[in-house]
């Protein structure tokens, strides 16, 4: 598959990641490892899947938990399979990954594929990833679909977070790496100017992640991304982070009240965040 397959009638592109179920599972206070704790699970994962594949233009899934989730005989939104392991003992090292899937299977199913690389430019392991990476990407190649490359910048623990060393970092890393890459999804430049600048150096379309950011300030982020340049937006735990404090007196997830909540803010902001993505690109 190809990143045009993503675009809808504006040129914007909306994904909802529902690739990494551990963090899902932690965030509301259940086991991945419990046999009850995953058939509640499934229920949440479920409920996402059914309202994301009807409203996003394209669903970032792993082959363990979410994508098996998917009916056949459900009209889906364009599928963007994720490559690594789902947990990674250490998110800065060199992505691991899954056994027995891979790049092939992803084409065989006429998806495209998502790999997630913490990076920084100055790291000991820079270039040792940029060849993984570059491995990645040619076998993409040869089997005729894209990779989204998820690009998150780290700070290194002995540094405190700075605004431009960040940008300088995320510029330089993106330099580097955009010819191994479709389509990037990238943190909040931080700044309209910062915005521009990527937009102007990158040769291929990218995408605003949200990850853990608060939705309003994502939503703001996100105007200012698409005015300066950006195709739309990568969104996960914006759409439902609240969930996170939905519980019963004894602590056990409230999954009614969760599923209510996904069936109608997370509703609401996709909707939202689509909207925006359209209105902005439309006036470009």
């Amino acid at each position: 598959m190809q990143v045009t397959a993503l675009k809808n009638d504006a040129g914007s592109i909306g994904l909802v990641a529902l690739d990494e179920a551990y963090l899902l599972a932690d965030s509301i206070g259940l086991s991945i490892k419990e046999p009850s704790h995953e058939e509640l699970l499934n229920d949440v994962l479920s409920e996402l899947l059914n309202l994301f594949r009807q409203q996003a233009s394209g669903l970032v899934l792993d082959p363990v938990y979410s994508l098996p989730l998917l009916k056949e005989d459900e009209q889906n939104a364009p599928l963007i399979v994720r490559l690594e392991q789902l947990q990674n003992p250490d998110p800065l090292a060199v992505p691991q990954l899954l056994k027995n899937w891979g790049v092939e299977d992803i084409s065989n199913m006429y998806g495209m594929a998502k790999l997630e690389l913490h990076y920084h430019p100055a790291e000991e392991q820079a270039l040792t990833k940029k060849q993984f990476v570059a491995e990645i990407f040619d076998f993409c190649e040869h089997e005729e679909i894209d990779l989204l490359l998820k690009l998150m910048i780290y700070n290194p623990t002995e540094e405190k977070f700075d605004i431009p060393k960040f940008q300088e970092s995320q510029m330089e890393a993106v330099s580097e790496l955009q010819r191994f890459a479709s389509i990037l999804a990238l943190q909040y430049p931080q700044d309209p100017l910062a915005a521009a600048t990527l937009t102007t150096n990158l040769d291929i379309p990218w995408l605003l992640t949200a990850d853990d950011t608060p939705y309003d300030r994502f939503k703001e982020n996100l105007r200012v991304a698409l005015e300066n340049g950006a195709t739309g937006f990568l969104a996960s735990e914006t759409l439902w982070q609240e969930i996170e404090g939905m519980r019963h007196s004894d602590q056990s997830p409230d999954i009614e009240k969760i599923l209510q909540f996904i069936q109608t803010t997370s509703k609401d902001r996709i909707i939202e965040l689509l909207r925006i993505s359209k209105e902005e690109l439309a006036d470009q």
